[in-house]
């Protein structure tokens, strides 16, 4: 809304959202949040394959923009194949002959979680499963927690004290846990999805403690 409101030689800014950590986890309704664009990949939450994602634009920010680069597949042509503009919808903008099978792949992946539940249901249930590895890592001496609340995600960041993190990520990662470290802050982060087990939580739980002791 602040955006809107702040006119750029008398256009409000448009505002562009980077998705790559919210489809897929969050539910969404687009046109309530009033943003123009929002991109996202569809290798990550979505579990879909990579190299592929998608680009809302809203209807309004449609209307004002157009293609950096031009390809047959975003124009109109008359009978002769002459371009006569650009298509009315998201087409405009695909320049090129794209993968059709990545889109088959993450098309089908979008159907295996719609089959689970809602998005509002799967959501809820990440949340659920971050609550409870946030309260068990919590409980372990040495372990900081970044947020001092349960996280309203599946991503669960902490740090070990006198420990490297990376290596003791390469620790797990050898004994088929696969967690990451990042670098700013520096810590380590476990991620968890609606189709986690309570049961593989207690197991890196358990092999974290294991590992602490030793």
């Amino acid at each position: 809304t602040a955006c809107h409101s702040y006119q750029n030689a008398g256009q409000p800014v448009l505002v562009h959202i980077d998705a790559a950590q919210s489809v897929g986890v969050l539910p969404l309704n687009l046109p309530e949040t009033g943003v123009d664009f929002y991109a996202f990949t569809g290798h990550k939450w979505l579990c879909g394959p990579a190299g592929i994602g998608g680009l809302y634009v809203s209807p309004a920010a449609l209307e004002r923009i157009r293609p950096t680069y031009i390809g047959w597949r975003g124009i109109t042509k008359n009978e002769v194949g002459y371009p006569t503009g650009w298509e009315s919808d998201g087409r405009r903008f695909e320049v090129s002959t794209s993968d059709f099978a990545l889109l088959g792949a993450l098309r089908q992946a979008i159907a295996l979680h719609n089959q689970w539940g809602t998005a509002e249901q799967r959501y809820q249930r990440i949340c659920q499963l971050s609550d409870r590895l946030w309260h068990q890592l919590r409980d372990i001496p040495g372990i900081h927690l970044l947020k001092s609340s349960p996280p309203e995600s599946g991503l669960v960041s902490f740090t070990i004290d006198g420990v490297s993190h990376s290596e003791f990520v390469h620790t797990l990662e050898a004994q088929g846990f696969m967690l990451r470290t990042l670098l700013d802050p520096d810590c380590i982060r476990a991620c968890v999805h609606y189709f986690t087990l309570e049961s593989e939580i207690d197991v890196l739980v358990a092999k974290v403690r294991s590992l602490l002791s030793q």
